[in-house]
């Protein structure tokens, strides 16, 4: 990802930039928090064993929430220029694969179970990683707190999937329960702005990482839509498959 400045670059506001530097204070710390958690896991043999989880909790929360004020960043920063994307080939696989395991610790905490569900041979596509990680991640978030307060006699669980589109590549969040409908989104992203809370119709609970994730995409010139795969309904990205790699 560059961080030259675009010449269509939106100047932000004093209370922009304003939150941008309290976000990284609060990153500051978060990471100081993480990094003493991690030191009272490691020196375990000093804590009594539901010590050692509630500082495991304590790091995966944490670092969940690191995430997420790490994106809101990024959002900021290439809304004002001093970062831009920088699209190569990328492999559909590898990028959920390590989607997947970033967020495994946070929905282990709410007793949500994440699957990949990808065919083994999808072509790479065409985007920046490191946007569409964040973006992933911060949507894979919300997904995952609302899944964990769905009402259900199974285990919750959600899928992180990708499969071939007409357009392109289709890859996203999916799970049972989800009222998520494409009025919803719509409303949601007209409130944008405006209300505390403007997709809490779309889905429960705090859901500032589908709005995150929503200005991380339109950076990419895409955008989230509700989808369908494998009967459950999720918020979905479509994106094109490397042309580069189509031709040889």
């Amino acid at each position: 990802m560059s961080m030259q400045r675009g010449s269509r670059a939106k100047i932000l506001s004093g209370d922009e930039q304003l939150f941008v530097s309290l976000a990284d204070g609060v990153s500051h710390t978060m990471l100081q928090l993480a990094a003493l958690s991690d030191e009272c896991i490691t020196d375990g043999e000093l804590l009594r064993s539901s010590d050692t989880d509630q500082w495991q909790a304590v790091h995966d929360l944490t670092r969940t929430s690191l995430q997420l004020l790490e994106s809101y960043t990024l959002t900021m920063r290439l809304q004002g220029g001093s970062a831009s994307p920088e699209f190569e080939p990328v492999s559909v696989l590898s990028l959920l694969y390590d989607t997947l395991h970033e967020l495994e610790p946070y929905a282990a905490q709410l007793s949500v179970r994440l699957e990949l569900d990808v065919p083994q041979r999808l072509e790479p596509i065409t985007s920046d990683r490191a946007i569409l990680q964040s973006a992933l991640l911060s949507l894979g978030q919300v997904f995952v707190a609302a899944q964990s307060q769905t009402d259900q006699t199974t285990p919750a669980v959600l899928r992180l999937g990708a499969h071939r589109g007409g357009y392109g590549v289709v890859t996203g969040w999916y799970g049972q329960g989800l009222q998520l409908t494409t009025g919803a989104l719509n409303r949601a992203r007209k409130l944008g702005g405006w209300a505390q809370q403007p997709y809490a119709e779309l889905v429960s609970g705090p859901a500032s990482g589908v709005f995150i994730a929503d200005s991380l995409l339109s950076s990419l010139a895409t955008k989230l839509h509700v989808g369908r795969y494998h009967n459950a309904t999720g918020l979905a990205i479509t994106l094109p498959a490397c042309r580069q790699l189509q031709l040889v």
